[in-house]
């Protein structure tokens, strides 16, 4: 697959080598727990263990500009809402004239956007040491519909191959003395002119692949043969039961007072 074609970072990790379903119980968990576990030590405990998870992969050093551009704006408009204007603010931690920054909704904002940095980073983990084939095949030879293993797979590379044509457009367009630098207003007006050949593209795109799979006999109903074999073990199911194990033990928890 075209590197272009998803974030899928090339490597030798043990996350890279192991199967996909173990990568998506790790994902899916994390996202999990970060809104199940009630205080922010918790959230920030699974948060440095998915750290050490991207590290180990070596990818830590992609994800951190991702983070940094995803979360920055996301934690301030957090802190600022929930600083000033939470129903259960009662300790000012800075005035500000007629306005007050509390102490309560600070903690509130800096929970939940520990949480989303779970959220995103268990996402990253995935989609960095998981290539959407491998992930789309892998739910084939579980049974999955090859139909539905292929618009799974169409899913996970679209916004990738989106923004891959997006490129190709504004380059062209800026070859052709297109302003696409400047102020606000200009550069909104620039991207008039890439809507319309991106939306054809894209358009054009989908036809030729459908066309591609009928030649193919996609739909036929015929055996499918795989075209590799996907490594699992005992190892990584027990892994995979373990993990799935934790949610429902951490809701029990939390009915039972874990505060």
């Amino acid at each position: 697959m075209p590197r272009g074609l998803s974030i899928y970072a090339e490597g030798t990790s043990a996350l890279h080598r192991a199967h996909p379903f173990t990568k998506g119980a790790i994902t899916l968990v994390s996202v999990a727990l970060a809104f199940i576990v009630p205080s922010l030590p918790w959230v920030l405990g699974l948060a440095a263990i998915l750290l050490a998870l991207l590290a180990w992969a070596r990818v830590l050093a992609r994800f951190v500009p991702i983070a940094v551009g995803i979360l920055l704006p996301i934690t301030l408009l957090l802190l600022i809402v929930q600083g000033f204007a939470n129903p259960a603010n009662r300790t000012v931690l800075i005035a500000l004239g007629p306005f007050s920054l509390y102490v309560e909704g600070m903690r509130v904002g800096l929970l939940a956007a520990a949480r989303i940095f779970d959220l995103v980073s268990a996402t990253f983990l995935f989609s960095f040491t998981t290539r959407p084939a491998d992930f789309a095949e892998s739910l084939m030879q579980h049974g999955l519909s090859p139909r539905f293993g292929y618009i799974i797979q169409s899913a996970l590379q679209i916004i990738p191959q989106s923004l891959e044509q997006a490129d190709r457009i504004r380059e062209a367009q800026q070859a052709r003395g297109l302003e696409t630098t400047g102020p606000l207003l200009r550069r909104a007006r620039a991207y008039i002119p890439l809507l319309l050949p991106l939306v054809l593209s894209s358009l054009v795109a989908t036809q030729e692949r459908a066309m591609a799979l009928e030649v193919r006999g996609f739909g036929l109903p015929v055996h499918r043969y795989s075209r590799i074999v996907l490594p699992d073990s005992g190892a990584q199911r027990l892994l995979r039961w373990a993990l799935a194990a934790l949610v429902p033990i951490a809701i029990a928890a939390r009915f039972l007072g874990w505060r």
